[in-house]
């Protein structure tokens, strides 16, 4: 494992760029940039991501066909395979949840060091560790349009020590969606049940409507371990009520996934209208706006 697979591009921020990995880390203590403590999350993401190619097979099999988790596997396969399980849903894989995953222990790496703002972006999924401080919240960035691929939004977020996670999924973004959304974002207590609970609230974010071209994963991507599924390839012009539907669905599944305390909330996007859906009786626990 080489230096070359990560480089300092600022004082306590590290980006790694390697294979599929694109991730940039953050670290402080005490204030101050700890530059130290981010090549060590860096480290750690760079050895999560080789060691995974040892349990291919294990992290490509649909949850349906895995009886249970083998002893055998490292921390971080068992991570991603009970997020994913928490679906409730057979069809998904454990990969459903490797990029919040991997930047959770990334993050943790970071936190063990000895900082005391740890942040992580895996390509949209983020995991951080602040301590609270003087600090009453902390600003994320949110991307409203995979497609455009910039932020849109601001995500306030008040309860930020017991939500420590977000994830993105939908249309134009790293992998396959069976949905419509321009993007579905959701919060967690980490960044592995955000990524899986993204995945499946953008998948579900779809309606009936002829302009919306599906086809099966494998002809988009012949190596996806969701073979056999259909996806969709494009969507032309929708109409309010075909954008009102999809999101009902999604928002639907948002809110299941809320009640079972998989998630703290979730923020939807299909053609430039937002809804959000909030975990009862939490209170305010974020809020959002456009920057």
């Amino acid at each position: 494992m080489g230096f070359e697979k990560y480089s300092v591009i600022g004082d306590g921020v590290v980006l790694v760029d390697y294979g599929p990995v694109t991730m940039t880390l953050e670290a402080r203590k005490r204030g101050r940039p700890f530059t130290e403590s981010a090549v060590e999350g860096a480290k750690k993401a760079l050895k999560i991501f080789d060691g995974l190619a040892g349990n291919l097979d294990f992290i490509r099999t649909p949850l349906s066909e895995i009886e249970s988790i083998p002893e055998s596997v490292p921390c971080v396969v068992r991570k991603m395979a009970e997020s994913v399980a928490l679906l409730g849903d057979g069809t998904f894989t454990p990969l459903a949840a490797v990029a919040g995953t991997t930047a959770d222990f990334a993050v943790s790496a970071m936190a063990a060091f000895g900082a005391d703002y740890a942040f992580a972006n895996n390509g949209g999924d983020v995991a951080w560790r602040v301590s609270r401080g003087r600090k009453d919240f902390i600003n994320v960035g949110m991307i409203s349009d995979l497609s455009l691929g910039r932020a849109t939004h601001s995500l306030k977020i008040y309860a930020f020590e017991d939500i420590r996670g977000l994830a993105t999924s939908g249309l134009g973004g790293r992998s396959l969606t069976r949905g419509i959304a321009s993007a579905a974002t959701a919060l967690a207590a980490d960044s592995s049940k955000a990524d899986a609970a993204a995945t499946a609230i953008a998948n579900t974010c779809y309606c009936d409507d002829p302009a919306i071209e599906q086809c099966l994963a494998e002809e988009l991507d012949y190596g996806t371990d969701i073979r056999g599924l259909t996806v969709t390839r494009s969507v032309g012009a929708l109409n309010k009520e075909s954008v009102e539907a999809a999101l009902a669905s999604g928002a639907a599944r948002a809110e299941e996934l809320t009640e079972k305390g998989m998630i703290a909330g979730a923020v939807l996007f299909v053609r430039g209208v937002m809804r959000i859906v909030r975990q009862r009786g939490r209170g305010n626990l974020f809020e959002v706006a456009e920057l």
